[in-house]
């Protein structure tokens, strides 16, 4: 993607670790005490643990695949470059359609609900326009549908830095849900917007 940060830019380098983080720290929910490091989500292991597992196992994966989309290597190499983009596409279909057949189980407000599931909806909306796009052979509208698909993959990381100061003033991770439901993917959204803009990159989507 001309024009995208890369390996050497600060930002690139930042995003890079906080997609790793935590994509791993969601994994610990594998191996570790799950009612100890994921009490607000206990809840799911009753009636919902098949699709609980596809969510822990396949979003963390997207998220750990995002920096190698933005990786120049990669794209020198087409056939390697494919195949994580195919496993990037399928594990954000299993991760968004496990979210949605988690809902029914949420405990939380009617707001903060919608804002998940119409997160999951335009997530699989973003990543399969980029990959009709790359299927046509439109390249260019393929990495911009693939950047607004990236966005949303990273509302994991934004979701987590938005509940940190909230559970400082005391909020429960739920609770933090009125806030981060919509504004972990809105706030990405908003900026890649603004970047395709300054770019002059918006008009080809």
């Amino acid at each position: 993607m001309s024009g995208l940060p890369q390996a050497r830019n600060p930002w690139f380098v930042a995003m890079s670790i906080s997609c790793l983080l935590v994509a791993v720290a969601s994994w610990r929910g594998l191996v570790a005490p799950f009612e100890q490091v994921m009490a607000h989500l206990v809840h799911y292991t009753e009636g919902y643990s098949l699709p609980l597992f596809a969510h822990l196992v396949f979003g963390p994966l997207a998220l750990a695949l995002v920096p190698f989309q933005f990786w120049k290597g990669s794209r020198r190499r087409p056939g390697l470059h494919r195949w994580a983009g195919r496993l990037y596409v399928l594990s954000i279909l299993l991760a968004a359609i496990s979210s949605l057949a988690m809902l029914p189980g949420y405990q939380g407000s009617a707001w903060t609900g919608a804002g998940f599931f119409t997160l999951a909806l335009i997530w699989i909306g973003a990543t399969g326009m980029g990959l009709v796009r790359a299927l046509q052979g439109r390249f260019a509208e393929h990495q911009i549908w693939m950047l607004r698909s990236a966005a949303l993959t990273f509302a994991a990381v934004t979701l987590r830095l938005m509940m940190i100061p909230l559970m400082i003033a005391g909020q429960t991770p739920l609770e933090t849900y009125t806030v981060t439901a919509w504004g972990s993917w809105l706030v990405n959204l908003v900026a890649v917007e603004t970047w395709l803009v300054w770019r002059g990159r918006w008009r080809l989507a």
